[in-house]
């Protein structure tokens, strides 16, 4: 069974004489001793060359590049800075950085499906955004499986604020057939929680796709055998009215499953806590912002960075609307927390 190596437990680099020796038995290198554009092996006096690189057949997390030193540059790309810029800098090539972000993004994926494998939602607000995978939107330029424009379907928690699942596919309605699979995996194996959504895409058909069940048979007549809606879904669309220009001049709430006096005064008129969430997910992943010349170049690194961006957006960040107040004596007036400390998954980060 694979075990996480703590940051310096031995030396990572294949270049270097102490590859694979314990770190304790060896004296550290300084930082200084590093030359710029080079590998800096952290158990060699002299800095070796090439970049660094897992064994053949291990994860970077067994062979040391969990160091401190590697994990520098993670909150950054989270942030919004670009991996090509971090390569200009640092000196590490892009395709070292992209393997990183690659490992980086199963690890998450794994943690995420442990600590949502039972998360139940109250109420949520699901929405998508859409972007291009390697191209800006050239005019005539041809969609394909991989390539073209594709759209990102996020279902956030409306409590917490957590990203619990998230969808990417040609269109919208297909990324929220693979978000509501993604909810029946975990916490929703039989019906989908209440929603929300704006008037575009068909989610109410993504909804049915994944969770329609035929109707127990009530004895009298012949059974039924045509799949339909659950009595006790809940499910409303928010659907904006604009004006001539386009402006949104007002919101026309539509349920579509359940009753309506019961699904509006459960989940509200408006989808504003999953809209104001892509607004931050476009700041965090440059990926993300259309026709500019960060878009993805491969379909897999466009989903590593989803993965990544929702595990930091859901473990590490901290969000001035889910503070509470801080404990006496603490010395502070608020205490930030992070969606998944407000959402119950953990008490600490």
């Amino acid at each position: 069974m694979e075990k996480f190596a703590r940051p310096g437990d031995f030396c990572p680099n294949p270049a270097c004489p102490d590859y694979g020796k314990p770190q304790g038995e060896h004296p550290k290198t300084s930082k200084s001793s590093a030359k710029p554009g080079k590998a800096f092996s952290a158990t060699s006096a002299k800095p070796a060359a090439g970049p660094l690189r897992p064994r053949p057949g291990q994860s970077s997390t067994a062979n040391g590049l969990r160091s401190t030193r590697f994990w520098k540059p993670w909150p950054f790309w989270a942030e919004g800075s670009r991996i090509s810029s971090w390569s200009r800098v640092k000196g590490h090539k892009e395709e070292t950085i992209l393997t990183w972000l690659r490992e980086a993004a199963q690890h998450a994926a794994q943690v995420e499906e442990v600590l949502m494998a039972d998360f139940h939602v109250k109420r949520g607000q699901l929405d998508a955004l859409w972007a291009y995978v390697q191209n800006k939107g050239e005019k005539g330029y041809i969609e394909t499986e991989t390539s073209g424009q594709f759209w990102r379907s996020t279902y956030l928690d409306m409590d917490s604020r957590l990203r619990v699942a998230r969808g990417i596919a040609k269109d919208e309605t297909q990324a929220s057939i693979e978000v509501f699979r993604t909810l029946q995996r975990r916490g929703h194996p039989n019906a989908p929680p209440p929603t929300i959504s704006d008037g575009w895409g068909e989610i109410g058909q993504a909804i049915l796709e994944v969770y329609r069940v035929v109707p127990e048979y009530q004895g009298r007549g012949r059974p039924p055998t045509r799949k339909k809606p659950g009595r006790h879904w809940q499910y409303v669309q928010a659907i904006r009215q604009k004006d001539e220009q386009g402006r949104c001049v007002g919101v026309r709430s539509q349920v579509v499953f359940g009753s309506r006096r019961e699904a509006l005064e459960l989940l509200g008129r408006s989808t504003v806590y999953v809209e104001r969430s892509h607004l931050t997910s476009r700041l965090f992943n440059g990926r993300q912002v259309r026709k500019t010349l960060a878009f993805s170049k491969a379909l897999g690194m466009y989903r590593a960075a989803a993965i990544w961006e929702d595990a930091y957006y859901n473990l590490v960040r901290p969000y001035k609307s889910l503070c509470i107040p801080a404990p006496e004596g603490s010395g502070q007036r608020w205490q930030p927390r992070r969606p998944a400390m407000a959402a119950g998954l953990t008490d600490h980060i």
